[in-house]
């Protein structure tokens, strides 16, 4: 996924693209907008024959990369491998670079793949078992590549990625920790002949197109291909499959798998672990999206723009919970009110939060504010404090604090996103307001990871709002 703020500023008034496709010789005034994702894509004509330019900011990608990926391609080509042929500029050239005011953007243009796409749910038989056997040719061919100066990146270089990015992140701790678990399980398989190569990674339904009369498969987007098992692949293709139950997607898994084995050999140990090549798909997923949202700037951004954030933010939520510690919100009453007391933060956290959890609890008593007490299991981890503005009704924050015993386990964003689910389900609220100290990075950090944006600000206090979906 390329970064959100490239994409608004490379979609403005279609101008790189227009300035790329001027490179390449085509039919006047036939570039259309198609798609952007990981690439920006327009599709043109030439001599009335439908092309694709594609093309990408160098803050999203190298040319080292794309030169890859395009001399694997050529390789499958001269082997016989049914793919989408690249197309060269009228210099001569496969990549072109641009110059803008944002920045250089590295363009490609590739010929229009043969056959047609197919949904999943129109897919028979034959379709499944295709599909399998198109991987599996790939991964056979994969064995005998030799890539030249420009080799792809690998698995290893995907979690060096995944872990640059979490670091800019340390409340993250369950996926932290994720990354060590996997890192660890990946470096005790079997790797080299018959088990790694140059893997597609993306070899899913909406990179492949069906050519009835030759009865196979043409793939597209290879600009995700890395240095990894060739069950990767296989888990990567079928994850929707995966994902759901019955005999129906049993069966069509079982179809796929057998096209593949009736071409290249199956590891049958390696089947126990597709949730493992799964958790790096997912976890790979993640830091990405996350990477993609970084340094936009909603206020400056178009409404379309905003809403894909939020779309990609809905993605990363529904990975981090795999990972979440479990937490639960209680009412505080004569049980664990003594216990709240003597909740504190860290000795250096202090100066952040230097109101004591027994002020809180006597102010909620006194003045209409609503206390809950956070746990994990059976022990209590922290407080939270919030309130009703009654002249505006927005939902304030006043307090949050995980106790020093309890830190550096996930549980500040855990629980805050419990909290923020309480508070919507049970008062319907619209918005939630919160401050902290401005030197309170951590804070800061973690309350815009989950979307709250800075309204407002002092020498003591940033103030930070959630708009909530009603």
């Amino acid at each position: 996924m390329m970064s959100l703020r490239n994409m608004v500023r490379g979609s403005a008034n279609d101008s790189p693209a227009k300035q790329l496709i001027s490179l390449w010789d085509h039919d006047a005034e036939t570039l259309k907008f198609w798609r952007a994702s990981s690439n920006f894509i327009y599709s043109f004509e030439r001599n009335g024959i439908r092309h694709f330019l594609r093309f990408i900011h160098e803050e999203d990608n190298t040319i080292e990369h794309i030169q890859a990926e395009l001399d694997f391609m050529l390789y499958l080509l001269d082997n016989g491998y049914p793919t989408v042929a690249p197309v060269r500029s009228k210099s001569g050239h496969w990549i072109e670079t641009i110059a803008t005011e944002s920045g250089l953007y590295y363009g490609v243009v590739f010929e229009q793949a043969h056959g047609q796409h197919i949904p999943i749910d129109q897919m028979s038989e034959v379709h499944f078992e295709s599909w399998g056997r198109q991987l599996a040719s790939l991964h056979h061919l994969s064995e005998t590549y030799v890539a030249g100066t420009t080799s792809r990146r690998s698995w290893t270089d995907a979690l060096t990625f995944i872990s640059s990015v979490l670091q800019r992140y340390p409340e993250e701790i369950g996926l932290l920790k994720e990354l060590e678990r996997l890192r660890g399980q990946l470096a005790e398989l079997p790797a080299g002949e018959g088990y790694t190569g140059l893997i597609h990674y993306d070899f899913e339904i909406d990179n492949i197109f069906y050519a009835a009369e030759e009865k196979q498969y043409y793939a597209i987007d290879f600009d995700d291909a890395m240095v990894h098992w060739f069950m990767m692949d296989a888990a990567s293709a079928i994850s929707d499959l995966l994902e759901q139950d019955g005999e129906e997607a049993r069966s069509k898994i079982e179809q796929f798998l057998a096209g593949y084995r009736s071409v290249k050999l199956l590891d049958e140990r390696f089947m126990s672990l597709l949730p493992v090549f799964q958790r790096f798909a997912d976890l790979y997923k993640f830091a990405r999206l996350l990477r993609s949202i970084e340094d936009m700037d909603i206020a400056s951004s178009p409404d379309w723009a905003a809403g894909l954030k939020d779309k990609l933010l809905g993605i990363c939520d529904r990975i981090r919970e795999r990972y979440r510690p479990a937490v639960e919100l209680k009412p505080i009453d004569q049980s664990n009110w003594y216990a709240c007391t003597q909740l504190e933060a860290a000795e250096e956290q202090k100066s952040t939060f230097p109101v004591p959890a027994v002020y809180w609890l006597a102010e909620s008593a006194y003045c209409g504010f609503f206390p809950l007490a956070i746990y994990t299991g059976d022990h209590l981890a922290g407080f939270a404090v919030y309130t009703v503005d009654p002249d505006d009704r927005k939902y304030w924050i006043m307090s949050y604090m995980i106790d020093h015993r309890f830190q550096h386990r996930g549980l500040g964003r855990a629980g805050m996103v419990e909290l923020i689910r309480y508070m919507k389900e049970k008062h319907d609220c619209g918005q939630i307001v919160l401050g902290h100290r401005p030197e309170n990075e951590r804070a800061s950090s973690l309350y815009a990871s989950l979307g709250f944006q800075q309204v407002d600000r002092n020498g003591h206090e940033i103030i930070r709002e959630l708009r909530l979906k009603m």
